[in-house]
Formats: structure tokens, sequence, C-alpha cells
């Protein structure tokens, strides 16, 4: 084999190589609203357990700490809590656990990268408008919080099924 034909065989595996890699993209599906909600609620009921396992934790420990009063037993669970609400959507792969139980994730508009701390920051600081949900029955289902975060909520998996407390811990694995 002469050196050109070589040289020319390599770039040819390198380019299989890279196609290999690149796998079909898949269709962005937005999320429904339903399981937006659904989702939504459920980050809510784990940021209010998160506030009272805070709050208990905070109870048992000022029997030894003088210093843990119940006024800062209450801040430091609703801060905790509130901080949950604010960055559960910084969670890996821009899934809070709701949105992991529903498979829906919270991606960058253009890149469709996970959603980033700012971003997670700025979309959810916009939920505590009232309005801001109204948003999300127009046609483009983007709540106001992800037009200024510019990021999309897609589905993630399959379309039917919602997913079991299982793949939270195992990702999905066996």
């Amino acid at each position: 084999m002469r050196p050109a034909e070589t040289f020319t065989n390599a770039m040819n595996l390198e380019q299989y190589r890279m196609d290999a890699n690149h796998t079909a993209k898949r269709p962005t599906i937005l999320a429904s609203i339903g399981r937006r909600l659904a989702a939504r609620l459920i980050d809510c009921a784990i940021a209010v357990l998160i506030f009272f396992i805070v709050k208990f934790c905070a109870g048992a420990l000022s029997a030894y700490v003088p210093a843990v009063t119940p006024k800062a037993g209450f801040l430091s669970a609703f801060f905790a809590a509130f901080a949950y609400f604010l960055l559960a959507d910084a969670l890996p792969n821009g899934q809070s656990l709701g949105k992991r139980l529903l498979s829906i994730a919270v991606v960058d508009r253009k890149t469709r990268k996970s959603c980033t701390v700012s971003q997670a920051l700025t979309r959810n600081s916009g939920a505590l408008v009232v309005i801001d949900w109204v948003w999300i029955f127009m046609e483009s289902r983007t709540r106001l919080g992800d037009m200024f975060a510019k990021t999309i909520v897609v589905q993630t998996g399959n379309l039917t099924s919602v997913r079991s407390l299982a793949d939270i811990y195992d990702n999905g694995r066996g």
C-alpha cells in the first residue's frame, strides 16, 4: 500500500468514527402543560419536605446548641426550601426531581444543553409572579421565566409512561 492510500484510508476511518458518534438527532418535543404542572407540584412538595426536615433537625440541634433558636431554625428551613425551588432545574440534565420523574427537562433554547445555574435562577425567579404561568397557555408553551432565561422544557423519555423512583436512583439502569 502506498503512503497516499494509507493516509486516505486513515482519513476515511476517522470520518467514519466521527459520523458514528453523531447519531441522528431526535426531534425536540415540548413538554405538555400537564406534565410541567405535575412536575412543579412534585417539586413544591419536595421543597415543603426539605423545609420540615431542616426545621426538625434545627429543633433537635437546639437542645444541644443554645445558639440555634426557633427563629434561626425557621429561617434556615425557609432558605433551604427556597434554594431548592430556585435552583432545582440546574440539577444534572436540567431536571429537578419532579421533572426527572415525569421525563421532562429544562434545556437552553439554542444549544439544547442542560439548564445552567444562572438560567435556573432567572427562570424560577419569574415563577414568583402569578402572571408568569399565564404565558404557558399561549402557543409557544413557554413561561415568562423561560423567555427571559432563553430555555424550553422538553420531553426526554417515553411519552406514555411516568418513570419510577428506582430510575432516579440508578439512572434507569437495570
